[in-house]
């Protein structure tokens, strides 16, 4: 439970990397060829990737290449020989029980997140509600009002048609059943503005625009925290902008471009757009006026190039490449291991594991700290016991099992060092800590008494040991419950 907020940030990081890269990417090939800023699939692909990857990074999948993976030791790497380092006595200590700042980031940046998607949530759910009194307070246009409007005359195919006294932008609204809304000032323009003003609302029902407006709304709350992603948008309101532009003005002479310029420069000095509309209409409105000059200009100029079209295809081929390099280019945290956190000792549970025929991790054992001591700083139970070892002893699988975790970044905190983890069937687990070298990887089978590693002082402690843990069912146990006799008869070592 307390990796999904270590998981969770991992993947923000991720997404923020994925979008970043993206974004990046689409401004220099936009800068090579301008005619993909008409492009809608590129952009729309962009951010698409960011929350794939943000949903990717979070599943539970196994074990994957990394070209940043976490220091990993080769089975049968050389070691020092115990012999060779005499000044390690082998009586360390450790206090594992202490916090870490890590989980508590993780959780903080959760918690963020949440209110960051909450307000932005909070900001459509008004967007929506205003065009919904806008709808309540607009008149249907009927089949004998639709033939005297002097924009709508003789349209075929129409949408539910609109009209409202109110300063807006004429707009599409809707997702399942799009509806045109006009403001009735637009009937003070002349005949031939009005037309290109509501063709060019058409030409987004046509293109599928609400469709992909819808999705960048909600792709842009998921990755609200993501200023790539805010940019990425915008520039998918722009491509469908200018995208609409094209399908208007096509084969229309220079005349009929000043006209529809002129109207779109009306409309802006004519209304007064409220704020909460923003995130359901067309436009990018992040830069309004700037965008709609530059638009004018391009308008007025020239008709914007259309894309090439094979932009398209190759967004669709980027996007899973992106998404791969963004899942695997990325270090493996020990969190992403399937290990539970360590929990408090359970002596209920100890009380019913009987004693085993497991044999010792180390060839000589030596108790320097026993299970559920508190001479400790925390003062918590020990969840584990310590055996003394100097640097390099061998450390040995005390039954058949397998490798679960293999890391020298532990999920519980840098404090466990190098740590390897086996399974070893029916809820029972063992953890090693404070390792000097590892040599078995995740997914390893080991026999009892084969070498697993190497003892060692990684992690926070006072010198050289083994910390050494069993778990059942996910609870704490006395290691002495399933080693019987080897370490009964083993020593304390005075505290």
């Amino acid at each position: 439970m307390n990796s999904i907020p270590l998981v969770f940030l991992q993947a923000s990081v991720s997404a923020l990397v994925t979008s970043t890269v993206a974004w990046a990417a689409l401004r220099l090939a936009q800068r090579r060829w301008p005619s993909l800023a008409a492009r809608r699939t590129p952009w729309l692909l962009a951010l698409l990737a960011g929350a794939i990857t943000l949903v990717l990074v979070m599943l539970p999948v196994t074990p994957r290449y990394s070209v940043l993976p976490a220091a990993m030791t080769a089975a049968g790497a050389a070691a020092p020989a115990a012999a060779s380092q005499p000044a390690d006595v082998g009586n360390g200590s450790d206090d594992l029980e202490d916090g870490t700042i890590l989980p508590l980031f993780g959780w903080l940046w959760l918690t963020c997140y949440l209110a960051g998607a909450t307000w932005n949530g909070v900001r459509w759910l008004r967007a929506h509600r205003a065009v919904h009194r806008l709808l309540h307070a607009a008149e249907r246009l009927d089949d004998g009002a639709l033939s005297t409007h002097a924009a709508l005359a003789g349209q075929a195919f129409l949408p539910p048609v609109l009209e409202v006294d109110a300063p807006i932008a004429p707009m599409l609204t809707g997702l399942r059943r799009p509806a045109l809304l006009l403001p009735r000032q637009l009937r003070e323009f002349a005949v031939e503005q009005q037309r290109l003003i509501v063709a060019h609302e058409l030409a987004h029902l046509q293109r599928g625009d609400h469709l992909s407006q819808h999705a960048g709304v909600l792709l842009q709350t998921l990755l609200w925290f993501i200023p790539a992603a805010h940019a990425l948008r915008e520039r998918l309101q722009w491509a469908q902008e200018l995208g609409c532009d094209r399908a208007v003005l096509s084969d229309q002479p220079a005349s009929v471009r000043r006209s529809y310029a002129q109207a779109l420069l009306a409309q802006l000095n004519a209304r007064n757009l409220a704020a909460p509309l923003t995130a359901l209409q067309f436009g990018a409105r992040g830069r309004h006026k700037t965008a709609m000059a530059d638009r004018i200009h391009l308008i007025r100029d020239a008709v914007p190039a259309a894309p090439a079209p094979w932009a398209g295809a190759v967004a669709i081929l980027l996007l899973p490449a992106l998404c791969g390099a963004s899942v695997l280019l990325q270090p493996r945290p020990a969190w992403r291991d399937d290990a539970a956190v360590p929990a408090a000792p359970s002596a209920s549970v100890a009380a019913k594991t009987p004693r085993g025929h497991w044999q010792a991790p180390l060839a000589q054992v030596r108790v320097t700290s026993a299970f559920g001591s508190t001479n400790r700083p925390s003062g918590k139970p020990h969840a584990g016991i310590d055996l003394g070892a100097r640097r390099g002893t061998v450390v040995m699988a005390p039954a058949d099992g397998r490798v679960v975790v293999s890391t020298d970044n532990y999920e519980a905190g840098w404090r466990y060092g190098k740590v390897i983890v086996i399974e070893h069937g029916n809820g029972l687990r063992t953890l090693y800590a404070h390792l000097d070298s590892r040599n078995v990887g995740v997914g390893d089978s080991v026999r009892a008494g084969q070498e697993i590693a190497l003892s060692g002082a990684s992690g926070k402690v006072t010198g050289p040991h083994l910390h050494f843990e069993v778990q059942r069912g996910g609870a704490q146990i006395d290691p002495a419950d399933m080693l019987g006799t080897a370490l009964l008869r083993a020593p304390v070592a005075p505290h």
